[in-house]
């Protein structure tokens, strides 16, 4: 409770405002505006102590307040104002040509009033002093700084207290009306549930006010709460160290990008030293807060050593980012949510913080998981079941805004008839109701092979190389993953696009596509020289993202025909790719990150190669090569002769593959196979049906469509023991990833397929069926995410036709909503498992045409 109204309510530079000055200077402001219950005022302004005397006027006026972004261009503000039609706008001396340009041609004449330092009358607003016009209960919460007001505007909870407009990430920003309920059940979450913003800590004013986030969090509670408020002059470290330190920071509110910057600083400052090092790890090992502060208490003091809790908003805080702050001793909440729910919907608790999880929702909010797809729940109320199902998350509660500004259409496609507003954003809950947000639906990249891709996961690891990486931007450009890479200042002024895109090839594509599942590679890059389009909120505006890869190409598309190497080789080399890729193909492109070959494309230019030139190059070595050209240069000197065939993989297949060491079946085999079919009978009610179609004689590849973790047991609960022995699986390399598990799968009949050397792999599954036993196969390559089947890959038709076997098409129905991806354990539901008709491979068809008849002879009735 304040009573003391001497006490610093803003720091600002050197200057310090007491509460009594502030409230003398919201008063005045409310008088200069003249503004009337129910009007609405843009605030237009860079972050000072005035915006905040004339934010609070409006509401001493009973208005509603307008913030907007103080680096709007004209369009941008007059946008704002021809949407919501102010009647007056607050604005600096240095942004006011601007508000009077962007009222051009709107029709609206709002007052302009300038934001000053000048002096407050002695006795303004018919004698009201500031201790009569604030009540000393001042940290009771909003209603308590409005009830002296009630009387002359009739203000009620239910009304709206301030319009937001989105930073239009996806399209034009839209004005989301917020009541002071809404605001009032942030406040009593995470100052009266969760003492987090009090009278005890002062914070840090640091982000544009004008997003709800640094709006509530860094002005409204802090004020309200009594803790007080320090405001930055601007985002450079010497700035936000210095006020830190004056003002004795207890909270600092920032975006993942801040914290991002903090840490790479200072763990670079750390791994300089071999000491430091090894005391990180030691405390990272422990995960001990209070060993962490100790052994690092020199951080926090230069921080001010006030610091209790650093807050993460505005978008997801990266792991490794939080797991190393919290071992530096920084305590680091990440808080979850949306303009539309002013803002919080969850945040992290003291003591109960676990890196990438945004912690429970407040207490007031009600939150589901629903299926994008069908909008029904998956999981019907939070804490209702244990954590695994993966959805929209949708949340409810006094936080969700009253709907955006005249647009009830768009209003209606948010918050359903429920009253649950639908976040776009795929979330699960663990096993404590806390929540983990996976990934943005608007977000997903969603490729033809059915895989999902979170690009901000792949900008996070592209951005750690940061002596060549500014920032990055991961997007689709056609079927591939395309970076659009913004290089660093000393590396854009020392090297030409071209050579910064072949040095950041080398240096950080490469490797980072060493560490990454296939469908994650960054297969194309764009050397953009500007800063991405962000929100200040450090968003990515992704829609703009077409627009930089449309207007700038390729480096390599860049070069004129005239420098096309003319040698046989090369034009032999790229005659080929072009009609197995079915794309124009560049000297400069690189075998990965321009022309995006996978494993099995490796395979077929290597025995190309070696059939055409006499020349061996392993699959697992094209990459080294810097780009098509130089891999030309490199069979030019290397060849035996010059023979142009196409890949002959019935010649790859029947070559001798005696050494070739194959798995097994150990006696397990057999009854973990029995074991298993037992549990799903029982369990799952697992109906099996078409065993007659199992071949009894000679060999034949099975292939299933792929739904879950147990598809492997499954689909063997119908073949025959005698047949049992004789059914090898091919199963990524991915899924066996240590010792144990490579003995397990070399005793039960596992062919691993290595991506460093697929050819192998290839010719075990060759050798197996030219010995007349059997290969399963998942042609999708992975587990579905909906249930539905996705791309068949060629692998398997490769066998069956260049061998002469035959294909097992199985069917299997009800293993995913059984055990759907994220969940860890299986429900009982009803499992149908069908072998369909062997179907013959057609000699006359391509590879994928056969991969496309088996896939639809499965998915027909899913």
């Amino acid at each position: 409770m304040i009573k003391d109204y001497k006490k610093t309510a803003i720091i600002a530079g050197e200057r310090e405002v007491s509460y009594a000055e502030m409230l003398e200077k919201i008063v005045d402001y409310a008088k200069r505006m003249g503004v009337k219950a129910g009007e609405k005022t843009i605030i237009f302004s860079e972050n000072r102590e005035e915006w905040v005397y004339a934010f609070f006027s409006v509401w001493y006026s009973g208005g509603i307040a307008v913030p907007a972004d103080a680096t709007s261009t004209v369009e941008d503000l007059r946008y704002i104002i021809n949407d919501c039609r102010p009647e007056s706008v607050w604005t600096s001396s240095s942004r006011h040509d601007i508000v009077m340009e962007a009222m051009e041609g709107t029709g609206v004449t709002p007052k302009v009033l300038i934001l000053d330092n000048q002096a407050i009358n002695d006795n303004v607003d018919g004698g009201i002093s500031a201790n009569q016009a604030i009540s000393s209960n001042i940290d009771g919460g909003v209603s308590a700084i409005l009830s002296p007001w009630q009387g002359k505007t009739s203000m009620s909870g239910t009304e709206t207290a301030v319009i937001i407009y989105t930073s239009g990430t996806t399209g034009s920003p839209k004005g989301v009306m917020l009541s002071y309920d809404n605001l009032a059940a942030n406040m009593a979450g995470v100052s009266e549930e969760v003492p987090i913003l009090t009278d005890k800590r002062r914070v840090l004013v640091l982000l544009p006010v004008h997003h709800i986030l640094p709006l509530m969090g860094t002005i409204i509670i802090p004020i309200i709460k009594g803790g007080g408020i320090a405001i930055c002059p601007t985002m450079t470290g010497p700035d936000i160290m210095q006020t830190l330190c004056r003002g004795k920071i207890g909270v600092m509110i920032g975006v993942p990008r801040l914290w991002q910057t903090l840490y790479t600083g200072i763990k670079k400052k750390i791994d300089a030293s071999f000491v430091t090092r090894t005391l990180f790890n030691i405390c990272k090992a422990i995960d001990s807060p209070a060993l962490s502060r100790t052994v690092f208490a020199s951080i926090r003091k230069k921080m001010g050593g006030h610091l209790d809790y650093c807050v993460s908003g505005g978008a997801a805080l990266d792991k490794e980012i939080g797991e190393g702050l919290r071992t530096l001793g920084l305590e680091v909440l990440e808080g979850y949510g949306m303009t539309e729910t002013a803002p919080i919907i969850s945040f992290t608790r003291p003591g109960d913080i676990i890196p990438g999880c945004v912690g429970l929702p407040l207490p007031s909010v009600e939150c589901k998981i629903i299926d994008p797809a069908t909008g029904n729940t998956i999981l019907p109320t939070m804490g209702s079941a244990v954590g695994g199902f993966e959805g929209e998350l949708c949340a409810k509660g006094p936080n969700v805004m009253q709907g955006y500004y005249n647009r009830p259409e768009e209003t209606a496609a948010v918050i359903d008839n429920n009253g649950f507003v639908h976040t776009g954003d795929l979330a699960r809950f663990d096993e404590k109701g806390r929540v983990i947000i996976t990934g943005r639906l608007k977000e997903i990249i969603v490729l033809s092979n059915g895989k999902n891709v979170q690009p901000n996961e792949i900008e996070f690891k592209l951005e750690k190389y940061d002596k060549m990486v500014k920032e990055a931007a991961v997007t689709q450009d056609g079927d591939m993953l395309c970076a659009i890479i913004v290089p660093q200042e000393q590396l854009a002024q020392s090297l030409s696009d071209e050579e910064i895109e072949e040095k950041l090839k080398r240096e950080v594509v490469e490797p980072y596509n060493l560490t990454v599942e296939n469908y994650k590679k960054i297969m194309r890059i764009r050397v953009y020289r500007g800063d991405l389009p962000r929100t200040k909120l450090d968003k990515l505006k992704r829609f703009h993202l077409k627009d930089i890869l449309k207007n700038n190409a390729p480096t390599a598309q860049k070069k004129a025909d005239a420098n096309e190497p003319k040698f046989k080789e090369y034009v032999i080399l790229k005659q080929y790719i072009e009609t197995e890729k079915k794309l124009d193909v560049h000297a400069t492109d690189h075998i990965e990150t321009d022309l995006a070959f996978d494993s099995l494309d490796k395979v077929g230019l290597q025995g190309f190669i070696e059939q055409t030139f006499g020349t061996k190059i392993d699959a697992e070595s094209m990459a080294s090569f810097k780009n098509i050209q130089a891999m030309a240069e490199y069979i030019s000197t290397s060849h035996t002769r010059m023979e142009v065939e196409h890949v002959d993989w019935n010649k790859v297949l029947n070559q001798s593959s005696e050494t070739l060491r194959l798995p097994h079946a150990a006696f397990t085999y057999v009854m973990t196979v029995k074991l298993f079919k037992a549990f799903f009978r029982l369990y799952n009610r697992l109906s099996i049906k078409g065993t007659e179609n199992i071949p009894t004689k000679g060999p034949f590849i099975m292939a299933p469509n792929h739904q879950s973790y147990m598809d492997g047991p499954l689909v063997m609960a119908g073949v025959p023991t005698d047949i049992l022995r004789d059914c090898y699986f091919y199963v990524t390399e991915e899924h066996v990833n240590n010792g144990l598990l490579r003995t397990l799968a070399n005793n039960h009949n596992i062919i691993l397929m290595e991506r460093r050397n697929l050819k192998n792999s290839i010719m075990k599954m060759a050798q197996v069926l030219k010995q007349g036993k059997n290969i399963v196969i998942f042609p999708e390559g992975s587990r579905s995410h909906t249930g539905k089947t996705i791309a068949f890959k060629k692998t398997f038709a490769i066998l069956a036709k260049e061998l002469g076997v035959p294909v097992l098409p199985v069917r299997i129905s009800g293993a995913y909503d059984a055990l759907p991806r994220g969940r860890h354990y299986i429900t009982p539901n009803k499992i149908t498992l069908e072998y369909l008709p062997v179907v013959n491979a057609d000699s006359s068809k391509e590879y994928t045409a056969i991969a496309e008849e088996i896939r639809r002879i499965i998915e027909a009735p899913l």
